[in-house]
């Protein structure tokens, strides 16, 4: 079966609409793409790469940023993942994995400078079943994390009782400063100029001091929840991040989902996502991809 490929320098409707038919799996690209609607929701480097078939019922979505970075440069999403690969879809799908790296090898090459990680672009939040076929092509560099729980969260299913803060907290969203405070709490490459520009949401001290904040991320996906040590066994992390996924996640666009990617041995973050009703789906992964000329 042949495949084509098409690359766009903005986001067709009709894509949106397309991964939509598509979800959950294509919930992550989908948000994202959604994302570069809003302010520094992407940059003129951004291309996105369609590989598909003769039908367009089997079909490869991706949204890269070259230009992205020391965080994720890339999602994609690929129908593969809609259920599980019968062995006869095995070449086809591997030949679609092939034609959109080779658009990739392309975007880079036009790109003309390097990236945050030299010859390489970070995919994040990749489908195990993707990585699996991507991984015999000799062009994915593991790294030291391992895989991450999705978890998922339907709006109309989170817990809505609005609890008051205790005196002397108010609500907020994150200034440029409270993202400096974010990321000295973390290892994770997140600077603090790409937090601002996300959705989030801030529990504050009277006197303007973070203690607790979450943000939903380029993918619209729940992350850097945090609360700071006095304040944790009240409950507020529960809140603030049911309170963000609620009335942000509209941000992206319609829908009603939401996601969160948890380390299966991340004890805390579990037990938040159980508490907001939501479920684990499928495993993801971030790899680094070379998308040099040669391997």
């Amino acid at each position: 079966m042949s495949v084509q490929t098409q690359t766009f320098a903005t986001v067709p409707d009709w894509l949106l609409a397309q991964l939509s038919n598509h979800l959950p799996y294509s919930l992550p690209l989908l948000r994202r793409l959604q994302f570069t609607k809003l302010p520094r929701g992407t940059s003129e480097h951004a291309r996105i790469v369609l590989v598909s078939d003769d039908t367009s019922t089997c079909f490869t979505v991706a949204y890269v940023d070259p230009a992205g970075g020391p965080d994720t440069h890339m999602w994609l999403y690929s129908t593969l993942e809609d259920k599980p690969l019968q062995h006869a879809e095995k070449a086809h799908y591997t030949q679609q994995l092939e034609a959109t790296i080779q658009a990739l090898v392309a975007i880079y090459k036009d790109y003309g400078r390097e990236t945050s990680y030299p010859g390489c672009v970070l995919l994040g939040t990749v489908h195990s079943e993707v990585r699996a076929l991507l991984e015999p092509t000799g062009r994915v560099i593991p790294r030291a994390v391992g895989g991450y729980d999705k978890w998922l969260f339907k709006t109309e299913d989170l817990p809505r009782t609005e609890v008051a803060l205790p005196e002397g907290m108010y609500w907020d969203r994150a200034s440029l400063e409270d993202c400096r405070v974010v990321a000295s709490r973390t290892n994770l490459p997140r600077p603090p100029e790409k937090l601002v520009a996300y959705p989030s949401l801030v529990i504050k001290l009277t006197d303007g001091t973070p203690i607790v904040w979450a943000f939903l991320g380029p993918d619209a996906s729940l992350m850097s929840l945090h609360c700071e040590p006095p304040y944790r066994g009240r409950g507020l992390a529960k809140i603030l991040a049911a309170k963000l996924l609620r009335e942000r996640t509209a941000d992206f666009g319609v829908g009603e989902l939401g996601s969160a990617d948890v380390a299966p041995d991340n004890v805390a973050s579990r037990a938040v996502c159980k508490s907001l009703n939501g479920t684990t789906w499928w495993v993801v992964s971030w790899i680094l991809l070379k998308v040099g000329e040669k391997v």
